[in-house]
């Protein structure tokens, strides 16, 4: 009997759109999960994942998209207060909701789990029924580029501040469990305030990837660093896929060769 597969999607700026890379990589070798999760950018991508989108499907939505940098970089330094974010004006959950093929959770081709925080209580928040496109705008709501999203009276942010790759809330649900955790090289930050800030946040988040490990037993992690960009940058979507294929094409053939030899052990 054939094993399932789990993909778990982390990165809660730019960086999350790594992820993509690993889809095409994928796609290459035939390779289909059987649940994914996903937080911050990377719920966005588990998402049109999990919705039937290919790659290509998901790159031909970025470029419909006018990010703030595409005609001149974004500048960190305007952050907004915690009520407010980057990039409130972009009507991304609705233009999510319009190009999303599949829009509740249960009609998905495959099973999807949303992470997202309690921006008063810092508990995590799970999603896996109702509407994709809120519970995926309540995920990505990272602090200073997104305002947060309201749901149920409750003000949701970005849940990589509780759960930064979610990789436990499917590991009983799939035989090999893969997670995919960008982050970016924080040497050239803009600032000695964004840095400080930008450092503490990733530090934080990658304190709290490794002691989840030692809790639950993944078999193959992948950490990648997206270099020269900064967790704002979505505007160069396409340096940062490009960037990632490398590292992507490697972690699926390490993925295709589990699965075969956990089947060949199971056949036996």
């Amino acid at each position: 009997m054939a094993k399932t597969l789990g993909i778990a999607f982390g990165g809660s700026g730019a960086q999350g759109l790594a992820g993509i890379a690993y889809i095409k990589a994928l796609e290459a070798l035939e390779i289909k999960p059987d649940i994914v999760s996903g937080t911050g950018v990377g719920a966005a991508v588990a998402a049109m994942y999990a919705a039937g989108m290919t790659s290509q499907n998901m790159i031909d939505f970025l470029n419909e998209i006018d990010f703030p940098g595409t005609k001149r970089p974004v500048n960190p330094l305007k952050v907004k207060d915690a009520k407010y974010g980057l990039l409130d004006g972009l009507g991304i959950e609705e233009y999510f909701q319009m190009i999303m093929p599949v829009k509740v959770f249960d009609r998905l081709y495959f099973p999807l789990r949303i992470v997202a925080a309690d921006w008063a209580t810092g508990s995590q928040v799970l999603f896996e029924y109702g509407d994709v496109g809120q519970a995926v705008r309540a995920a990505m709501s990272i602090p200073g580029i997104f305002m947060p999203r309201e749901i149920g009276g409750e003000l949701l942010i970005d849940g990589s501040c509780v759960n930064p790759v979610p990789f436990d809330v499917i590991r009983k649900d799939c035989d090999v469990l893969a997670a995919i955790d960008p982050n970016v090289n924080e040497g050239d930050a803009p600032s000695i305030v964004y840095g400080v800030m930008t450092g503490a946040f990733n530090a934080a988040k990658k304190a709290l990837a490794e002691e989840k490990k030692k809790a639950c037993n993944v078999e193959l992690y992948e950490s990648i660093l997206v270099d020269e960009i900064n967790p704002f940058d979505f505007a160069l979507f396409n340096e940062i896929i490009e960037s990632s294929e490398e590292r992507a094409g490697l972690f699926a053939v390490k993925l295709q060769d589990m699965l075969e030899s956990k089947h060949d052990k199971e056949a036996k």
